[in-house]
């Protein structure tokens, strides 16, 4: 999933990249990407609809910049003394900049303005770890109070909170825990209709793997697709 993120998610905005609604040469909106049953539509009354009623010239074109460069991201700040604990125990880690903007925000408006209109946070994570397991989840976690690090978990990024935010002010040094390599079923009470996955599965694979036993979870946000489920 920390390959899947940063390859098929957009990095300033909501959903996968190569799915957008983008206006044609004859100035018709279209649905891109193929993940859909919509993908490379025309949408002629949705054209009308947005012309009509949120009053919006298409003609008008609104580019996002790209992405930013390493100069541009506040630098990531890890003591040494804790760098080399973490190495001790194995644990997947990052201080990749985009990895660590793309984990030190959600999706409220301020978020995604921001991102697209290029001004980055004044704060970001300094470092993103992936643990794999509970036990992985309980030495980063001794690990951080050892070195009084700021510790901040990451699920789905759907947030609109700001529970993942960075605080501005914060001079410690922030770990992102991303909880997206711990996606599996632990187990499935079939007589109290009982069921536990770990923190980091998604919406969709959790439904699938309840419809592969003959369940279904039957709960669907707006975020099904990309917000973490911890259900229990």
């Amino acid at each position: 999933m920390s390959i899947f993120r940063s390859k098929v998610l957009k990095w300033n905005g909501w959903g996968y990249k190569d799915s957008k609604f983008k206006v044609t040469d004859k100035g018709m909106i279209r649905f891109t990407g193929k993940r859909y049953s919509i993908g490379e539509t025309d949408l002629p009354f949705f054209t009308q609809w947005v012309q009509q009623v949120l009053n919006i010239d298409l003609t008008l074109r609104n580019i996002p910049r790209q992405k930013f460069s390493s100069r541009e991201l506040p630098p990531s700040y890890v003591p040494t003394k804790f760098l080399n604990a973490l190495k001790e125990t194995k644990i997947d880690y990052t201080i990749d900049g985009l990895a660590r903007l793309s984990r030190s925000h959600g999706q409220t408006l301020y978020d995604i303005y921001s991102l697209r209109h290029g001004k980055c946070f004044p704060r970001i994570c300094d470092i993103v770890v992936w643990p794999v397991n509970h036990k992985e989840v309980i030495n980063i976690v001794e690990l951080v109070n050892q070195h009084n690090i700021v510790l901040i978990p990451f699920g789905g990024g759907t947030s609109v909170s700001g529970a993942v935010s960075c605080p501005a002010n914060e001079k410690r040094c922030i770990v992102s825990l991303d909880t997206s390599q711990m996606n599996r079923l632990l187990w499935l009470d079939q007589s109290n209709l009982l069921v536990c996955f770990e923190a980091g599965v998604i919406g969709q694979d959790l439904e699938r793997e309840l419809i592969q036993r003959g369940y279904t979870c039957g709960h669907e946000p707006d975020s099904y697709e990309f917000s973490r489920y911890s259900l229990k």
